[in-house]
Order: structure tokens, then C-alpha cells, then sequence
């Protein structure tokens, strides 16, 4: 595909999550990592690795008072067999997105419009289905990693240093979920 149409597709997803975003009403809310009912997860699945750790992170957040899930993007046009096998959240890809590179799966909608306590976005680099996602969910809290671009989409981010693993960025979501305080 030529880098023009490339461009044009960009753009017009771009525009499209601004004008969405604008409209986007949701009740904010600071919420105490201990206080949370409902946690979703939003990450790229880069690899096998990722996908263990993320795994790892939902079995130890989740409790009987507390549900956790994950949502992962995996950039290819198949789901790797470890992501189906673990039957450990939900998975998506390429041939879930539409023509700007925006969710037409209906899950992912109406995954969108749940009203989850905190929403993590684990994205160690920028995915645009993944900001979309995150951009317009309407969970109280939104954590994610700190980036010029990000400001309209989460309520809280971490700065992170480019050489900061995802097991990392995890250490430092939950230090400052667990410290949160309301007023």
C-alpha cells in the first residue's frame, strides 16, 4: 500500500477519535487500586513474554470482589496459538479493523462503552486501535504511559524511561494505584 493512502487512512482515524473524543461524556473518577471492582487491561501482545506477564498481572489482581480482563491487539492477521490455548482474555487483530484502523468488532464496542472502575493500558509504544480504545472507554480511570498525545486520553500517566520494560511500567501503575487517594 502506497505511504499516501497510508497517510490518508491515518489521518482520517485520527480525526475521526479527536471528533469522538470530544463528545465522549463519562463520569471521572479517582479510584484506589483496593477500591476497584473492575479492572480492564489494554495491551499489545508483542510477544509470548508479554502475553505471560500480562497473564500473570490478571491472576494476581483478580479476587472475589474484584474482575479483571484483558484486551489484547496482536499486529498480524492471525492470533498465535498460546493467546487461544490460555483461554486468558480477549484477543484482536488485524482483521478486526476497519478500513482507518479503528475496532469493528463488536466486542470491542461494546468493551468501549463498559464503565470499568480503571482501565490500564499497558502500550509501551503507540497503537493506534489501542489509543482509540482507551481514548474512548468510559472507565473512571484511565491509566496509561505518559506521551504528549496520550493527555486526552487518560486521567492518569507514567512518565517512563525508554529503556523501561513492561514489567516495569506494571510495577509502576500498581505503586501508584495502590497510593491513590480520593479527596
Amino acid at each position: 500500500m502506497s505511504s499516501v493512502v497510508l497517510h490518508i487512512k491515518e489521518s482520517v482515524g485520527k480525526f475521526l477519535l479527536k471528533s469522538r473524543l470530544m463528545q465522549l461524556k463519562r463520569k471521572k473518577q479517582l479510584v484506589n487500586l483496593h477500591e476497584a471492582k473492575t479492572i480492564c487491561i489494554v495491551y499489545s501482545v508483542t510477544s509470548q513474554e508479554a502475553f505471560r506477564t500480562v497473564k500473570t498481572m490478571v491472576k494476581d489482581l483478580t479476587t472475589k470482589q474484584r474482575q479483571v480482563m484483558a484486551l489484547g491487539f496482536i499486529n498480524r492477521k492471525s492470533i498465535p496459538n498460546y493467546c487461544v490455548a490460555a483461554n486468558a482474555g480477549y484477543y484482536f487483530n488485524l482483521s478486526d479493523l476497519n478500513w482507518y484502523g479503528g475496532p469493528k468488532n463488536d466486542y470491542i464496542k461494546e468493551l468501549i462503552n463498559k464503565q470499568f472502575d480503571i482501565l490500564i493500558d499497558l502500550t509501551l509504544e503507540d497503537v493506534f486501535v489501542l489509543q482509540y480504545v482507551s481514548g474512548l472507554s468510559r472507565s473512571k480511570l484511565k491509566v496509561g504511559r505518559y506521551s504528549k498525545i496520550h493527555e486526552n486520553y487518560f486521567d492518569l500517566m507514567i512518565n517512563l524511561k525508554k529503556t523501561a520494560t513492561l514489567e516495569d511500567f506494571i510495577d509502576h501503575v500498581l505503586h501508584y494505584l495502590i497510593i491513590l487517594k480520593r479527596k
